[in-house]
C-alpha cells in the first residue's frame, strides 16, 4: 500500500483502535483500511465509525475475502466510497483515491 500511495503523506494504524486515536489529532483526506484487521472489530466497523465521525474522509477497503456478503453490506450501510479485491490494481487504487481527493478540493462549477 505504501508503494501504491507512494507521493501521499501514509500513517499507518495497527488496529480499528489505534486508527480512530490518531483521527482525533488530525484531519485527513482519505483512509483506506484491509477488512481484516486480526482485532475484535473489522475494517468495515471501522470506516463506518469514520463515516459518522468523520463524514469528510473518503474511505476506502481492500480485502482478499471474495464474500459478496462484504461488498453488500459496504454498499448498504456506504461505509465506503470505493472497495477493492485483493490484490489491488496498484493503477486504479491510486487513480480512484486521486480522483475523489480531487474532487473535494476542486470548487463546485456554476
Amino acid at each position: 500500500m505504501r508503494r501504491t500511495l507512494r507521493g501521499h503523506e501514509v500513517i499507518e494504524a495497527a488496529s480499528p483502535r489505534e486508527a480512530l486515536d490518531v483521527l482525533k489529532t488530525r484531519t485527513f483526506d482519505a483512509l483506506v483500511s484491509d477488512f481484516s484487521m486480526g482485532t475484535e472489530s473489522d475494517g468495515l466497523d471501522l470506516l463506518a465509525h469514520v463515516k459518522l465521525m468523520y463524514p469528510d474522509t473518503i474511505r476506502f477497503l481492500v480485502t482478499a475475502n471474495r464474500d459478496l456478503d462484504i461488498a453488500a453490506r459496504a454498499v448498504k450501510e456506504g461505509s465506503v466510497h470505493r472497495y477493492f479485491s485483493k490484490p489491488w490494481d496498484d493503477s486504479k487504487l491510486r487513480s480512484a483515491l486521486e480522483i475523489v481527493i480531487a474532487s473535494r478540493h476542486t470548487p463546485a462549477q456554476r
